[in-house]
């Protein structure tokens, strides 16, 4: 491709002009990486100016609801043959969720997003049950993702309720790679409950994964948001093989892809909340993705903080929010190197600093974490440029307050 096309591709793109060949032409003229570059800034310009760079923290709850689907799909962790990863995939009991709930609040999150399994047959009762307890201990902003599963009362009732917006994960529009990647979901089920959803007047999220065909199939499905106007966030996950699964030994797919997929929607789609849809707060190193993210035009609400099931007890894994605030705004505001790369690879232009934050590789116990909230907190903490003299003697006090 020659740098006349892929300039014309990217004039058109940061109209808003952007479709199945012209979206294309930017992904395979990407991957130079002085074209990446130039998409990605032109990705950050767009969401700058529409979306702006304040960011929201989540946090997600999983599961809500249990997977009730004849087959599992070949890449979840459910389908797993490990009881140890299978069993990540059960269900939280409601007192686990609102003790979730309660710890997310007290670290600053904003919103929670309650996340369940589908049910073609109906999860009406347990849905209502869940928002309704939730609603009785915090007034936070709240998503819900359970696919299909619900009625178009409840739906509206949901809406009543303040849940917003509805997820429905598309994952592929091409009917062949779902049928192969999802053999007991159903693709028209989920088209009919995002137009259901579009028809109450709610707003919908929609994940697509990156690895279930190629390129043009990964871009018509982006693009194919376009048929609900009601889209307020969109998402492109990464297919990583899980052990265990039938999909254990197929090849992972690239977040580099994902990131200039990323970039291309954030053209197409100028003002929807948009990101990768890994949470990484199970790994430190994950933390990486923030900083790319951000640079590929993602933005604006980070996954936070993460309540599952593990190894029998309910867990909470997340960043150390309070440090972690000043750090987003200081990522924000750095001219990163390419989102491949990690970030303390890369050094940034900022006055006085010469590196970004490190993260760091130990992955202890948050001696903040109460005991009263019963769960295992596990806290990865990143590193600020600065840390003001109150927030120093702050943790201070808590460590000194903290029980033994």
């Amino acid at each position: 491709m020659s740098d006349r096309e892929f300039d014309s591709a990217l004039d058109r793109g940061e109209g808003a002009d952007v479709d199945l060949d012209s979206a294309l032409q930017l992904f395979y003229g990407a991957d130079r990486p002085e074209r990446a570059e130039r998409l990605f800034e032109a990705a950050a310009r767009v969401r700058d100016e529409n979306v702006g760079r304040r960011l929201t923290l989540s946090a997600h709850l999983h599961m809500v609801t249990r997977c009730e689907l004849s087959a599992s799909c070949r890449y979840c962790s459910l389908s797993s043959t490990i009881p140890s990863v299978s069993n990540e995939r059960s269900p939280l009991t409601l007192r686990e969720m609102l003790t979730g709930v309660r710890y997310a609040v007290d670290r600053g999150v904003r919103s929670v997003v309650l996340v369940g399994g589908t049910d073609l047959g109906g999860s009406d009762e347990r849905v209502r049950e869940v928002v309704s307890r939730i609603r009785e201990v915090t007034d936070l902003d709240l998503a819900i993702d359970v696919g299909p599963s619900l009625s178009d009362a409840t739906v509206r009732w949901l809406g009543r309720q303040g849940v917003d917006p509805i997820y429905c994960s598309m994952e592929t529009i091409d009917p062949v790679a779902f049928a192969d990647a999802k053999p007991g979901d159903d693709l028209e089920a989920r088209l009919r409950f995002m137009r259901r959803v579009e028809e109450s007047g709610g707003h919908l999220g929609n994940i697509v994964m990156n690895g279930l065909g190629g390129p043009e199939s990964l871009l018509r499905t982006v693009l194919a948001s376009r048929q609900f106007p009601h889209t307020s966030h969109l998402h492109i996950s990464t297919f990583h093989p899980v052990p265990g699964t039938p999909w254990a030994r197929r090849r992972a797919a690239s977040v580099r892809s994902s990131l200039k997929t990323l970039a291309i929607a954030r053209l197409a789609f100028p003002s929807l909340q948009l990101g990768l849809a890994e949470v990484g707060v199970e790994n430190p190193r994950d933390l990486a993705s923030v900083p790319s993210q951000l640079r590929a035009g993602g933005g604006n609400t980070i996954a936070a903080v993460l309540v599952y099931k593990h190894q029998g007890s309910t867990t909470a894994t997340g960043f150390g929010l309070t440090r972690l605030r000043p750090a987003l705004r200081f990522l924000s505001r750095c001219r990163w190197g390419h989102p491949g790369a990690r970030p303390e690879q890369r050094p940034v232009s900022v006055p006085s600093l010469t590196a970004p934050p490190k993260i760091p590789r130990d992955k202890g116990k948050d001696r903040r974490s109460p005991a009263k909230y019963g769960i295992n907190a596990t806290w990865a903490h990143l590193a600020t440029p600065r840390t003001s003299e109150s927030a120093a003697r702050r943790t201070e006090r808590s460590r000194r307050d903290s029980p033994r």
